[in-house]
């Protein structure tokens, strides 16, 4: 089993008579992204500040890197990196200033801490707006330059508090090639999201978080199977001869092993696989013999195992 950078046991967060984090349970390993998908309210954040040390959890036992961290709250803090939401930047510094001063809290020299300051502005693609101030960024530059503030101090664990959140569609997904970016450096990412496509593309396992309990996790794929559902390929055919191709297309495709239904329509035929390894024998036994006018792959997606699980849309 992978060494566990972030471990948590039957984790629990009181405010007064509300329960915000219900006695969770999980463990990121060394080198992963591990989301937290869930909705606003879901406990997410509440876990990532007892995580970073900005709130004490009411019971329960969670470690960094092997160290309790209400035992070795600074230990802990030395491995962490966090980007939150709040960005927080002074106003009255440019960025290089910013990250500089901010970066003198972590106890780098000076000499050090140019050069880190340097390699993170490069890193994020900022360096030619290093005296630009915080709010003359683009919200795609000022989420980059949070994650860049984050990694400062090399840390080997980084949380992402909703790194995303008001970007758009654009500046989400150069967000995301940088985070991607971190894994391929060796960091351990935890991060939180809202968004199903963004837990989807980045997260090798996902926890899904609601009321503040965990009700599932697994990787992308697993949490999609939770739902037993087939990989729907629709195939659209000439109308003229559908009644006729239909027939034989179904004759074919009853010879192929993991095909699990076939349905006819008035424009085509419908199937139903158990897996990706299916759709390429099926799209082959088709082509090479039949006309077709279009072909749409329906995945079951992150979206489905939410509603399934929880009985109703993302807040």
């Amino acid at each position: 089993m992978s060494l566990a950078m972030i471990e948590v046991k039957d984790l629990v967060k009181n405010y007064g008579k509300h329960t915000a984090v219900d006695g969770i349970n999980f463990r990121v390993r060394k080198g992963e992204i591990f989301g937290f998908l869930g909705p606003n309210g879901a406990g997410k954040t509440t876990t990532l500040n007892i995580l970073a040390g900005l709130s004490l959890p009411s019971s329960g036992v969670a470690t960094i890197a092997g160290l309790d961290i209400t035992k070795h709250p600074i230990g802990c803090k030395k491995r962490l990196g966090i980007a939150t939401q709040d960005a927080n930047f002074d106003h009255h510094l440019n960025i290089k200033d910013n990250l500089y001063y901010q970066g003198l809290l972590y106890g780098l020299s000076r000499k050090e801490l140019k050069i880190r300051v340097e390699a993170a502005l490069s890193w994020a693609k900022l360096g030619k707006y290093r005296k630009k101030h915080f709010h003359q960024l683009s919200g795609g530059m000022q989420r980059r330059l949070v994650v860049a503030r984050a990694m400062l101090s090399d840390p080997e664990i980084i949380l992402l508090d909703e790194p995303t959140t008001g970007l758009d569609p654009q500046s989400r997904r150069q967000v995301w090639d940088y985070i991607k970016d971190l894994k391929e450096k060796g960091k351990t990412v935890l991060l939180t999201t809202h968004y199903m496509e963004e837990a989807d593309v980045l997260c090798d396992r996902i926890s899904i978080i609601d009321n503040g309990r965990i009700i599932a996790c697994g990787t992308p794929d697993e949490l999609k199977k939770v739902l037993n559902n087939d990989i729907v390929i629709d195939i659209a055919l000439d109308p003229a001869v559908v009644n006729v191709v239909n027939r034989h297309i179904e004759k074919d495709l009853r010879n192929i092993s993991g095909v699990n239904y076939i349905k006819r329509s008035d424009n085509g035929i419908r199937i139903g696989v158990g897996d990706d390894a299916v759709i390429e024998q099926v799209l082959n036994s088709i082509i090479t013999k039949y006309k077709i006018s279009g072909i749409n792959i329906i995945h079951p997606t992150l979206e489905d195992v939410f509603l399934h699980l929880t009985g109703r849309e993302m807040r």
